[in-house]
């Protein structure tokens, strides 16, 4: 006996349906992945700036503890990179005028005119955002309360130095 009924491959239709579907989910799949990516670089740029203040604390308690109040006031509007034993990856160092179309993504620079260490991250959050974003940060004085504040009984104490995160 002999088969007559022929094999037949895909129609044009499944191809097109199982293409589609391919393609969806290959964005969706991108979409998330890029997602991540960004994720990933925020918090690589905390994790440094929280090394940058750990580092910048130690050295305003090491003035503290010897009295030096002018060591306080240099390192007000100073360049945080500098208290860290190696630069972050892709520092591109201190500058007093940047251009916007020289910024290079995924990279820190430091400006000497707004005393502000600034991060420029590389892609955009996702497909739907389309800025890219900046973050900066300042070496600044925190002010404690007035004496009429502190509760009763509280020592005098100097006012302190921190890295504040000032846009982004």
């Amino acid at each position: 006996m002999a088969f007559t009924q022929q094999q037949r491959g895909a129609s044009l239709l499944e191809f097109g349906v199982c293409t589609i579907v391919f393609a969806i989910l290959t964005g969706l799949l991108l979409e998330r992945l890029l997602r991540y990516r960004a994720d990933a670089e925020r918090e690589g740029v905390i994790h440094q700036v929280e090394n940058m203040r750990s580092a910048l604390t130690s050295r305003v308690l090491a003035a503290e503890i010897s009295g030096n109040k002018d060591e306080l006031r240099a390192l007000v509007g100073s360049n945080p990179v500098t208290l860290l034993r190696h630069a972050p990856i892709g520092y591109q160092g201190e500058t007093d005028d940047i251009r916007t179309t020289e910024l290079v993504p995924g990279s820190w620079y430091f400006d000497r005119k707004q005393q502000k260490l600034v991060y420029v991250f590389t892609r955009n959050k996702s497909f739907r955002t389309g800025t890219v974003e900046r973050w900066g940060f300042k070496v600044e004085f925190i002010r404690l309360p007035t004496n009429n504040a502190k509760p009763p009984g509280t020592p005098p104490r100097s006012a302190g130095v921190v890295l504040n995160q000032v846009d982004g």
